[in-house]
């Protein structure tokens, strides 16, 4: 198969870091079309770590440019702005992690001369430097000598305070000192002997001065005059390199640049890179890069027949690494910093340390969780965004929520995928003061707190978000879960309470007093507004909470709320825009890059994806391979992450908030799902259930399944016990009238023994006594541990016609009487499906108050082990029960139709 290719749009800005304390960002030209700058290519930014908190933000460099003069057919590019070039991380045995960026043109038409250039750089992780190579090479027919001049302009902060710089001649380095403004030692080497070199005054301008900035000499007469000491306020630091290049062949050139606290540590750093050559520090880097990717034994890697996912996959990955703040934890949300700054969305990020947890880069992961956990606000929530170098809050739009409940499911993720007690116990704390503030600020109608997740439109009024909503449940079902994990079986429970008010809030129809998100048209609505009227708009953020697994992607209510979506949103045959008149990237006020988009309604691709895991999770497989296809084809040239949006008019990404990583990161996570390597989802330990419906169980379960179709059902497996399939739980069905319970398991195999037939299976049904009063044990008939204490057992074995009642007595099961005044259990072989009538009698101990009297039940598909000769609970599923009345609100998870 021949891989996708990607659009033909580059991206205007990527970070370089070198993994421990130093981070740069190349930029093109123009960051935008509003860009009214007249730089070229470039290291625009350099920054160091280990600073002061206040100094981490600063810029250490002004611009780090290349410049070109084709001596032999008298033609420059020395005029930087009229260079436009491309840019993109590599990926191969041989090259990943090199930003490569190649230069396309000047003043808009082809150059002139025919050698073709390219910068790339190579951060070695650890290294105090990054090594920077020219290939120029000459595809023409004769020789032609080339210089390049190799310039940074420094970036003094008070130019009322000098900078010292100086020429090494020993290690052919240049060093600038520039802590006489309170900032740090740049230094510059090249790594090939020079033909010149400069420390520059950028106000002398005449060639004359041998303190002439190195790019008005260059520019005059392409030397530089080697001035080698300098002190003033404003310096640059320039080599110059004159090559010959052969008809047909390629030259290469290296340098490196850091910035370090201390002139002993320049000496060093500068030690360091003469130690190897340019070509080993290139192999060194690809080498480290590749290393980090596979990460031993945990690093995931994808392997599809369309080598463009497998690329960029892989480049993803590296361009959210480069992007993490390697000191704090903390990600940029997009690399182009023109109109969003450096800003660490939350929400974003929380979804970008997902994937890295998916992809098997754990450290990564953890440094981010925790810089998250230590910026969270006393109340248990976030602000909106915070600056990426130095952690502090930036104002925004505001309340967003989405975050809170993000941060916690990604907390249970890292911790299900590394089992690092240490960590859940240092970040607990965090996670409860979370949940706290979601279940304290559940409102009357039953959803979480309003915001203005997740599109930040404050003309639309605070929302009940479809979208936020499912983040508040998957964060609450992860707390349960974690909680459980800790012991902590009361607090399980009670968060369940809170999960179970916003999802029954959730499923509630659009048209009852309160209103809830499912519309009459068969679509979650967007949103419920603050006000309790309805937002009935077709969203396709509302997709969020199927590709989470909170609403069952396998119920009628995923599959039709999707169709609705796509076929409402569709946009390029497998994008999705917004919502129908969305203006964003066009004509709307707070487009970031003017009108980008041409057009109204542009496609956004993390859209896209989530529906392409709903595709994979319904086995679509092919739709959701086609649909994954479509975004390579619009990622930006190199495979690199396109920005939120893309324009439905040019078919092109939108350059001015690419790359974003969030959409990377939904395409790495999209990628796992695809090939089975991950799952998202969190099935918490423990449901809060109540419904009033009577059911009727007809012998062998001819015709009942129609009636459970409106019944509250909760997803499982909650645990792993079962030895296979049949003895996993899919789901459980639980309601109630005034005299019996009526519940439907679903096992996950989709089919059961037959009566009395191998392998023998049970349905047990254990359960607290609903009046209290009962004795109760820990221990289960066959001496394991039970989940939580129960009083009562009743069970039906496939190869026996009777349903046993067992009750605690002594602190033992003891079976006291079959319960044979209801049909007995019943199930279907070809469906997977029991169902039993559970008398409220036999679950209580006296008459228990309907609507009021609430006890745990606990479902189990026990096996019969042959060596033992016993009964062993397989997997269970734990409701926290409310006998409802007629007049109650029903509780749910999911429903089917």
């Amino acid at each position: 198969m021949n891989p996708t290719n990607p659009s033909n749009t580059s991206t205007r800005s990527l970070y370089v870091s070198n993994s421990q304390n130093m981070m740069a960002i190349w930029q093109a030209g123009k960051l935008t079309q509003l860009d009214p700058s007249g730089d070229g290519p470039r290291l625009g930014e350099l920054h160091y770590l280990p600073a002061s908190l206040a100094r981490r933000g600063v810029n250490q460099i002004v611009d780090y440019t290349g410049f070109f003069r084709d001596e032999t057919n008298g033609i420059k590019y020395t005029s930087a702005w009229g260079l436009a070039a491309e840019a993109w991380f590599e990926s191969g045995a041989s090259d990943a992690g090199i930003l490569t960026t190649n230069y396309l043109t000047y003043n808009g038409a082809p150059l002139q001369s025919g050698v073709q250039i390219s910068r790339s750089f190579a951060a070695t992780p650890n290294q105090p430097f990054f090594v920077v190579r020219y290939t120029l090479s000459n595809p023409s027919s004769t020789a032609v000598t080339f210089n390049v001049l190799d310039q940074v302009h420094l970036n003094n902060l008070d130019t009322s305070k000098n900078v010292h710089a100086w020429y090494d001649g020993a290690n052919n380095a240049l060093i600038a000192d520039m802590t006489a403004s309170g900032q740090l030692f740049v230094f510059l080497g090249a790594l090939q002997p020079v033909d010149g070199y400069q420390c520059g005054d950028e106000h002398v301008t005449s060639p004359a001065n041998s303190a002439v900035a190195a790019w008005y000499s260059f520019d005059s007469n392409g030397t530089l005059p080697k001035n080698g000491d300098l002190t003033t306020g404003n310096v640059d630091l320039a080599f110059n390199n004159r090559v010959v290049i052969a008809p047909g062949d390629t030259r290469t050139l290296y340098y490196y640049i850091g910035v370090v606290e201390s002139q002993a540590a320049a000496a060093s750093a500068i030690a360091a890179a003469r130690a190897n050559s340019g070509d080993q520090w290139f192999s060194a880097a690809a080498s480290a890069w590749n290393a980090w990717l596979t990460n031993g034994a945990l690093g995931r890697r994808v392997h599809f027949d369309d080598d463009a996912i497998n690329q960029i996959y892989d480049r993803a990955l590296l361009v959210i690494k480069n992007v993490q703040n390697p000191v704090s934890g903390a990600f940029c949300a997009t690399t182009n910093p023109f109109a969003y700054g450096y800003k660490n969305w939350v929400r974003d990020s929380a979804v970008t340390a997902m994937a890295l947890d998916a992809a098997g880069h754990h450290a990564e992961a953890e440094a981010h969780w925790r810089w998250f956990a230590g910026v969270q606000l006393s109340d248990g929530s976030w602000k909106t965004t915070y600056n990426m170098w130095d952690s502090t809050y930036v104002p925004f739009v505001e309340p967003e929520y989405d975050s809170i409940g993000a941060f916690i499911y990604g907390v249970y993720k890292h911790h299900a995928l590394t089992g690092d007690a240490q960590f859940l116990t240092d970040l607990w704390p965090t996670v409860k003061r979370a949940a706290d503030w979601i279940v304290n600020n559940i409102q009357a109608n039953g959803f979480g707190q309003a915001d203005f997740s997740i599109w930040e439109e404050e003309s639309m009024g605070l929302e009940h978000n479809t979208y936020t909503q499912g983040w508040y449940v998957a964060g609450l079902y992860a707390t349960s879960a974690l909680a459980e994990a800790l012991g902590e079986t009361a607090l399980a429970e009670w968060y369940a309470g809170g999960a179970a008010s916003i999802m029954t809030a959730m499923q509630r129809p659009s048209t009852w007093n309160p209103p809830g998100m499912w519309n009459p048209g068969a679509y979650f609505n967007r949103a419920v507004n603050a006000d309790n009227s309805v937002q009935p708009l077709v969203d396709s953020s509302s997709n969020m909470p199927i590709a989470l697994g909170v609403i069952d992607h396998e119920s009628a209510r995923a599959a039709s709320h999707v169709n609705k979506v796509v076929t409402t949103l569709v946009r390029q045959t497998y994008g999705l825009c917004r919502y129908l008149g969305d203006t964003f990237y066009f004509t709307g006020a707070f487009s970031p890059g003017g009108n980008e988009a041409l057009g109204p309604e542009p496609s956004w691709p993390q859209m896209s994806i989530w529906v392409a895991v709903f595709e994979m999770l319904t086995g679509q497989r092919p739709a959701a391979l086609a649909r994954m296809q479509w975004c390579a084809s619009i990622f930006g040239r190199g495979y690199m992450p396109p920005g939120e949006a893309v324009s439905n008019v040019t078919l092109q990404p939108l350059v001015s908030s690419m790359c974003e990583p969030l959409t990377a990161s939904a395409f790495v996570l999209a990628a796992l799902i695809y090939e089975g390597q991950y799952t998202l989802g969190v099935i918490p330990p423990v449901y809060n259930a109540g419904a009033w419906k009577s059911v009727a169980v007809s012998f062998t379960t001819g015709g009942d399944w129609s009636q459970w179709s409106n019944v509250p059902y909760f997803l499982g497996p909650q645990t792993s016990a079962g030895s296979s399939p049949m003895f996993q739980i899919k789901r459980v069905y639980l309601t109630n009238d005034g005299t019996n319970l009526y519940l439907r398991v679903d096992n996950r195999a989709g089919f059961f023994s037959g009566f009395q037939q191998q392998p023998a299976f049970a349905l047990r049904v254990y359960s607290q006594d609903f009046n209290g009063a009962s004795a109760s044990t820990s221990i289960g008939p066959t001496g394991a541990p039970l989940r939580r204490p129960m009083s009562f057992l009743l069970e039906r074995r496939s190869d026996a016609n009777s349903f046993q009642h067992s009750s605690v007595s002594g602190g033992a099961w003891n079976a006291d009487f079959e319960v044979n005044w209801v049909t007995n259990p019943q199930w279907d072989p070809a469906t997977g499906r029991i169902e039993a009538i559970i008398p409220i009698s036999a679950v209580s101990s006296g008459t228990p108050g309907l609507g009021s009297s609430w006890a745990d039940v606990m479902v189990s598909l026990a096996a019969f082990d042959t060596p033992s000769g016993t009964w062993v609970d397989g997997d269970s599923m734990l409701l926290h029960y409310r006998l409802s009345s007629g007049d109650q609100s029903w509780t749910y998870g999911n429903i089917e139709q």
